[in-house]
């Protein structure tokens, strides 16, 4: 009887976010709004079945979501009409006791929290709970309105609302309801006369009229913040990337100013590394310990950088690899390429890994050295130990121990 079905509301176009994509495909942190929602709802071990309902481009948002998370189900709303409207359109396919409502606009949402959240509902014996919290009144949000006994009775839509307070108890639009009573309930919802929708808000007041149990629990209110514009979406990116960086900074790892550090979701960080200011590092990063990065650095995604390494100042580097002891200190990219133990990159040296169609590879020898505004033209291998004077441009493969110099680059002797 503790079985979820959780749905998931992601049909909006987002007009006040003025960007083509649907509204939860949005970027945050280098992944889209619904993400971050489904990653902590699929990870809750009562939630069985989860339904994501979708309206505008709803091919778009299916194929993102079945691709990272395959097994959920979907729902059409075929036409904008509110909240009620949309979980309506989801009902007929809910197939346990309990449903979990949420936005998918809403990212920032723990898994703890909605773990804490259900357990409330259980203890409370609630056939209703809503998740809610304390804002200043000028987020659009329905507010929570209590009887004397301090149980919620309703929830009022702003437009509604004749006069407002500096701050107020407003509505997460998160609930965890008995599947039958919001079954029973949302047949009862009417439309609203001044926006034409149906607000699922509604079924507190009629739950309650029905001497229902419903309860509701306060939480921080960075957990219920939604992304409706392009500002909400860079407050929901400050909050994303300060957990980030608590979440490594607790790992053992040195962030020197964590207001200049850009740190996105899925990145590995070994202990006892250094992250200088203004260092930018994309999804799917792995860097092992005691390295130190930046300041004014880029790692994109598929980038490994082995312990001991040192990247300085104004180096990008892209889908590479930095064996341990690898040093780039100034300026300069890698791309696609695999660099061996103990190299030395300097400054100002250049893969020029594209060819104008393809990105090409580029295998640099452990304990190589490669001078100063050097350009490796990929696909080309620089044996072990060998030496690029600065300058040079190198377009065939590298013997190892092979001091090569000039343009086109030649060799010039062996290395002792």
């Amino acid at each position: 009887m503790k079985q979820f079905t959780a749905i998931v509301l992601a049909a909006g176009k987002g007009v006040r976010m003025k960007s083509p994509v649907p509204k939860v495909l949005n970027r945050l942190g280098g992944k889209p709004l619904i993400y971050y929602v489904l990653k902590e709802v699929a990870s809750l071990k009562n939630v069985k079945q989860i339904i994501v309902v979708v309206g505008y481009k709803a091919e778009e948002v299916k194929r993102y979501v079945l691709k990272h998370f395959p097994g959920v189900e979907f729902a059409i709303q075929r036409n904008q009409l509110g909240t009620g409207h949309a979980v309506s359109s989801a009902i007929d396919k809910v197939r346990h006791p309990n449903t979990l409502i949420l936005c998918g606009d809403a990212p920032l949402i723990t898994a703890g929290t909605i773990t804490s959240f259900i357990d409330n509902y259980f203890d409370k014996k609630a056939h209703l709970s809503l998740l809610s919290s304390y804002l200043e009144n000028k987020y659009n949000m329905g507010v929570v309105m209590r009887d004397g006994l301090g149980n919620p009775k309703a929830i009022c839509e702003v437009i509604n609302l004749k006069s407002r307070n500096p701050m107020e108890e407003v509505n997460s639009g998160v609930y965890a309801v008995n599947t039958r009573v919001l079954a029973d309930n949302l047949a009862q919802v009417k439309k609203d006369p001044i926006k034409g929708e149906y607000f699922l808000t509604d079924i507190v007041g009629l739950s309650y009229s029905q001497s229902k149990r419903v309860t509701a629990m306060v939480v921080d209110s960075e957990e219920i913040l939604g992304v409706n514009s392009p500002v909400e979406l860079c407050g929901a990116y400050n909050v994303l990337r300060r957990r980030i960086i608590n979440h490594h900074l607790n790992n053992g790892v040195k962030v020197i100013d964590p207001a200049t550090a850009f740190i996105e979701e899925d990145v590995t960080i070994g202990k006892n590394s250094i992250i200088y200011p203004f260092t930018f590092i994309e999804k799917h990063v792995t860097i092992g310990s005691n390295c130190s990065l930046g300041p004014f650095l880029r790692l994109r995604e598929g980038t490994i950088l082995e312990d001991n390494t040192r990247v300085g100042n104004f180096v990008e580097i892209n889908r590479s690899t930095l064996a341990t002891g690898v040093t780039m200190k100034h300026f300069g990219y890698l791309g696609d390429s695999a660099v061996g133990a103990n190299a030395n990159i300097g400054a100002g040296a250049v893969v020029a890994n594209y060819d104008g169609k393809n990105k090409n590879k580029t295998v640099i020898g452990a304990g190589s050295f490669i001078g100063c505004d050097a350009v490796l033209v990929a696909p080309v291998k620089i044996g072990k130990k060998a030496l690029v004077g600065a300058g040079s441009v190198v377009t065939r493969d590298v013997a190892e121990k092979t001091v090569v110099v000039g343009v086109p680059a030649r060799a010039l002797r062996k290395r002792k």
